[in-house]
């Protein structure tokens, strides 16, 4: 008894036969299909791509910053953090104190930078220690040229007597590039002097633009200060809005683009099939005859096409990816790629499925009396 895999190989080694019987045909199908194929990647690809280097400007931490203000009259506390830091939306909270100039100890320079205390939920993403409490003062880049100290050692005087030694430098993120120059001084417990001024300024960064907004609504009930009149908080809520728009049209452009091709290409590749059944009618009426089944003559002519659709695809899709790479453009993601290989591979197939159930009902005694 021929079991199922035996029957499978041999009906894909049939396919492969009817393929090469008919290399006309063949050669115009897989023309056809790569063609769309790279249509696709040069067209909804590059969509595709455009939208993902869109989206990752927008998702910038910048753009997902919520910046509270508190006036000293405020007596806003660093327990802040830890309140904000239990919000599920939130990605990270820091909390600066005041501004407290400082200058260069080191040479007696009279330029000044802003030093704040500091306590973050996190300070990797600062660039920091996060073993331990670092000790000293961190500034960016910007404020150590300022400082004249590229080499980010040295101490720090400020005007109220006070030394920091500068023993590191601090990475400048996009949402902290509002405070530049920058000087931190990361603390667990703010105490003395810094405790007694409270916190003047907290940055907390949303998961999301999208949670802007719900950010930071919870943020002014969160901090709960003393005198709510010396609160600000500042947000761009209309960034997520923003990017849910651009994400909608450019996903909406792509899709239909796609939707449209994927169509014109089953249509072309029937009418071709159509006409390789009108072609071979005999030849399928001979098989019939033979004792085929319906079945089979069905899976003869839509495999023979997925075979050649298949191959076609990847061709295809090779040379879109070849013009956008010469072109300097950038390139859709590998789930794109893969999407566009079996959308195009099921679209052939389902525009080969009507020809090749005419091929299958053709009356085998009628069509052996055709010359």
């Amino acid at each position: 008894m021929t079991t199922s895999p035996s029957r499978l190989s041999k009906t894909i080694r049939e396919a492969l036969a009817m393929i090469l019987s008919q290399p006309v045909v063949s050669v115009l199908t897989l023309a056809l299909i790569a063609g769309m194929s790279a249509t696709v990647v040069l067209t909804s690809g590059r969509t595709a791509a455009a939208e993902r280097d869109v989206l990752a400007k927008i998702d910038e931490a910048s753009s997902r910053a919520v910046v509270v203000r508190a006036e000293p009259k405020a007596g806003l506390g660093y327990d802040v953090v830890d309140k904000l830091s239990r919000v599920q939306d939130v990605e990270w909270v820091g909390a600066f104190g005041p501004a407290r100039d400082a200058t260069n100890g080191t040479t007696g320079s009279d330029v000044a930078v802003a030093v704040r205390s500091l306590v973050a939920t996190s300070l990797e993403p600062l660039g920091l220690p996060t073993d331990t409490i670092p000790l000293g003062c961190y500034a960016t880049t910007q404020a150590l040229d300022l400082l004249g100290m590229p080499d980010a050692s040295g101490y720090l005087t400020t005007g109220d007597g006070e030394a920091c030694a500068v023993t590191g430098r601090l990475t400048s993120q996009t949402f902290l590039e509002p405070f530049e120059p920058l000087v931190v001084q990361p603390t667990q417990h703010p105490t003395g002097t810094q405790q007694a001024d409270g916190v003047a300024l907290v940055v907390i960064l949303a998961r999301d633009p999208e949670h802007v907004a719900a950010v930071a609504a919870v943020a002014g009930q969160l901090v709960a200060p003393i005198d709510a009149s010396g609160i600000t908080v500042d947000a761009s809520p209309e960034i997520g809005r923003l990017r849910d728009l651009v994400q909608e049209q450019l996903q909406g452009f792509g899709r239909s683009l796609t939707l449209t091709l994927m169509t014109v290409l089953a249509a072309l590749v029937g009418a071709l099939q159509f006409g390789l059944v009108m072609i071979r009618r005999k030849d399928f009426g001979r098989r019939r005859a033979l004792g085929a089944t319906r079945a089979l003559i069905v899976a003869l002519v839509s495999l023979s096409t997925v075979l050649i659709a298949i191959a076609a695809s990847l061709i295809g899709a090779g040379a879109g990816l070849a013009v956008l790479l010469f072109q300097g453009e950038p390139l859709p993601g590998a789930d794109f790629v893969s999407a566009t290989l079996v959308l195009t591979t099921a679209a052939a197939a389902l525009g080969a499925l009507p020809p090749s159930i005419a091929a299958s009902r053709r009356d085998p005694l009628v069509e052996l009396r055709v010359p």
